[in-house]
């Protein structure tokens, strides 16, 4: 049986879905790999996680993304590195020329020369990787990300009386702002899923937009509110993949995503492509949807059938390739 050690980044309350990935597809995988796991401990440095990242080495090493730094100390094994997307990269390279230099040597350069595999989670990302450290195409497997087996189908009966929207995530590329300028004056009632700002609370009241905030939830909990919305708002600015939007549409939602990068990618003719950037385009297709019902199970029957490729049993064995041509 192959062996293999998952590197994760430190334990933490949020941001979880990297661990929950792995951990689906090692549940997947347990009578094919043995699986260890390696968790970076926030107490040490990361060069003292680094160095003692080399004495949990097995004979494949898969660093799940995040903390690309530990293939330094991996040097000379059979390492997998998976790369969600660049987004942080691309925004140090406007904001700080040390810190994008600093991140470009240490999570990119250097790391990328002890890995035997790159695995992407999208044709987006993998160009991005391409472009900017002339990674060999040869050396990259596009594996997306898997749908866990709690987001059921789940049939919609009617539209509620003041239509639920819901977004997941606050971070400034998730778009909040022009949700919320969009939901100006209407009825719609967003389910927020996250920490917004003070300034985007502010505005929230400010329009007189219906609102509930929600954080540190379960999958069960996630699952709950996709099932109570009508619609998934999703429209962000850059996103390496875009898991909500297969995730909502293997519940049963409509799905508004942004008409470039990954989302689009994910995506296709399945949900409504939107321009990010434009409120009022946002808040048509918003009633578009919740007031033609043919045109809301439209969308509905095209994200069930996008979702096929994005089975987690699918998923995992593309993994489990990827480590046996390895080994």
């Amino acid at each position: 049986m192959l062996s293999v050690t998952y590197f994760f980044r430190e334990p933490r309350k949020t941001g979880v879905s990297i661990e929950g990935i792995f951990k689906l597809v090692g549940e997947c995988l347990k009578d094919k790999v043995n699986i260890r796991e390696f968790y970076c401990d926030p107490n040490m440095s990361r060069l003292q996680n680094t160095l003692r990242a080399g004495k949990f080495s097995s004979e494949i090493n898969h660093i799940t993304g995040d903390i690309h730094f530990l293939a330094l100390g991996l040097r000379g094994k059979k390492n997998v590195l998976t790369v969600h997307d660049l987004g942080h990269y691309d925004t140090l390279k406007k904001r700080s020329f040390v810190k994008h230099l600093i991140y470009k040597l240490f999570w990119y350069e250097y790391p990328l020369k002890y890995i035997s595999i790159v695995t992407v989670v999208s044709e987006f990302t993998k160009k991005k990787l391409i472009e900017y450290f002339k990674v060999p195409e040869e050396k990259i497997r596009v594996i997306y990300d898997p749908i866990k087996p709690v987001f059921k189908y789940s049939e919609k009966q009617e539209i509620n009386t003041r239509p639920k929207i819901l977004m997941l995530g606050t971070g400034k590329h998730k778009n909040l702002n022009n949700l919320i300028e969009a939901s100006r004056g209407s009825d719609f009632h967003l389910d927020i899923i996250g920490w917004p700002s003070d300034e985007e609370i502010a505005k929230l009241k400010q329009c007189g937009t219906s609102y509930t905030v929600y954080n540190r939830l379960s999958d069960e909990d996630v699952y709950l509110r996709y099932i109570e919305c009508d619609v998934l708002f999703f429209a962000s600015f850059y996103e390496g993949f875009g898991m909500p939007i297969i995730e909502a549409q293997s519940v049963g939602r409509p799905v508004i995503t942004s008409n470039l990068g990954a989302m689009k990618e994910v995506a296709g003719d399945s949900a409504v492509l939107v321009d990010p950037n434009n409120p009022e385009e946002i808040r048509n297709m918003i009633l578009k949807l919740v007031n033609d019902r043919k045109f809301y199970n439209e969308k509905v029957d095209r994200g069930k059938a996008n979702i096929a490729p994005y089975q987690y049993e699918i998923i995992s064995e593309q993994y489990h390739n990827v480590y046996k041509e390895l080994a």
